[in-house]
């Protein structure tokens, strides 16, 4: 056994029996003896007397002691071990008590099991094998006490270099052990509320779940209604196609509709040429703001590349880019240069105060020049398809009807120049209106 309580009582029997129930004999649980028992009272055995539980090993608690203790007193009044002649002499004689014998022994032998539970040995024992036993548990005791004493000369002898060698580099690997365990500690709380996210995403699929389970039940029950709403809709499926027939008619009336004239409306009265209501140049006299040019200019180029996409046609030098009052033109040859054609100073007319030389009043002039020609372009382009077309305002170069386009020019002239150019728009949207309703796509 290798529990610390290894104690061994040396127990002496008191004979109590008669001579009819001889056999009732208790063995030694290690040589295999026979005791005899025998009815003795108050007497004590001195070899029991001898082991007190005062000997035991420091580390044995007292609780332990104390039960120890009473096992010893109560077996030392009861028993001793027969001698062989002992046994024969009882064999011949009767002993007065022997009707309780049957109960007494019965109490043994809890007391015997009772006693092996405690002392971790099978009892009883003979003298022999009890001395044996109790010399093996005291070279044991002495043995664990040896080693007990190794182990806290080790401890101490630990403890003492611990303290007084302790290294710097031990003290930062200590460091990072404490670091290590905070990072591990933060990886648990995460793994911790992930898992909680993931319980509560698993709770949102049950339910999901569920909800996706009521839906195809119902699917099922709506299916049913919709077969039957089905063999209705197939008894009006010929008065739909004949309402499919007219509206396509309809759609192709709304297609040869001409609305450019109700999105661009353009206007020449006055001195100033207009298109939606924002007015084209600048007079000594009468000033119009920038904002409002810039606008005027951005419709003047989403018109000229709505005609252009209505008759299909392609510029064949310019590429117009549409963005409102911040339109721009690029020549075909350098594309990737983008002339700005609005100008972003809100002082007096800039080009004309001596910043013409400037490189945005260049890309300005520049884009203004490439509107005009593709204006001339698509002009030509009409022209070619219908002989009777012709621009109103002849254009030259940058120049229209002999005024120049470009912002360096006098205001009055520079101002007659883009009313040219209006006058122009509207009659390429007259012809644009007139053969898309004579069937541009016949053409």
């Amino acid at each position: 056994s290798s529990a610390p309580f290894r104690y061994f009582f040396f127990f002496k029997f008191f004979a109590m029996a008669s001579s009819q129930e001889i056999d009732r004999v208790f063995v030694c649980q290690e040589c295999r003896k026979p005791l005899k028992i025998v009815e003795r009272k108050g007497i004590k055995d001195s070899t029991l007397q001898s082991f007190q539980t005062d000997d035991l090993p420091p580390f044995v608690s007292s609780d332990h002691k104390k039960k120890e203790s009473d096992a010893v007193k109560l077996i030392g009044e009861s028993f001793v071990v027969l001698s062989d002649s002992q046994l024969k002499m009882n064999k011949s004689e009767g002993t007065p008590g022997s009707a309780n014998f049957h109960a007494q022994v019965q109490a043994l032998t809890k007391i015997f099991e009772v006693v092996s539970d405690k002392c971790q040995i099978d009892c009883p024992l003979c003298d022999k094998c009890n001395y044996d036993i109790q010399k093996q548990l005291k070279e044991k005791i002495h043995e664990v006490e040896q080693e007990c004493a190794g182990f806290k000369r080790c401890i101490a002898t630990l403890q003492k270099e611990n303290i007084e060698g302790q290294s710097e580099r031990q003290k930062q690997e200590q460091e990072k052990e404490r670091k290590l365990s905070k990072e591990v500690q933060r990886q648990i709380e995460e793994i911790k509320r992930q898992r909680k996210k993931l319980e509560r995403d698993t709770l949102r699929l049950e339910s999901e779940s569920k909800k996706l389970e009521e839906f195809e039940n119902k699917f099922w029950e709506e299916y049913q209604e919709y077969q039957l709403e089905l063999s209705i809709l197939q008894d009006t499926q010929v008065a739909i196609q004949q309402k499919t027939e007219l509206t396509k008619l309809q759609l192709e009336q709304l297609k040869s509709t001409n609305v450019f004239d109700d999105a661009f409306n353009i206007s020449s009265k006055g001195h100033f040429g207009s298109i939606n209501g924002f007015k084209l140049g600048r007079l000594p006299a009468q000033s119009v703001g920038w904002d409002e040019i810039n606008a005027a200019l951005g419709q003047v180029v989403l018109l000229l590349h709505c005609i252009a996409k209505r008759v299909r046609y392609k510029f064949k030098e310019v590429i117009l880019h549409p963005m409102g009052s911040y339109s721009r033109i690029a020549d075909k040859r350098s594309p990737e240069v983008l002339n700005e054609l609005y100008n972003y100073n809100s002082n007096e007319f800039f080009l004309r105060q001596g910043s013409s030389s400037s490189s945005a009043g260049k890309r300005f002039n520049t884009a203004l020049a490439l509107l005009l020609k593709a204006v001339k372009e698509l002009g030509d382009y009409g022209a070619a398809i219908d002989p009777s077309f012709k621009l109103p305002k002849s254009i030259q170069g940058d120049k229209i009807e002999g005024k120049s386009i470009q912002a360096v020019a006098a205001e009055v002239d520079w101002t007659r120049a883009l009313k040219y150019l209006l006058l122009d728009l509207k009659a390429l949207l007259a012809w644009c209106s007139k053969e898309s309703a004579s069937g541009w796509k016949q053409r």
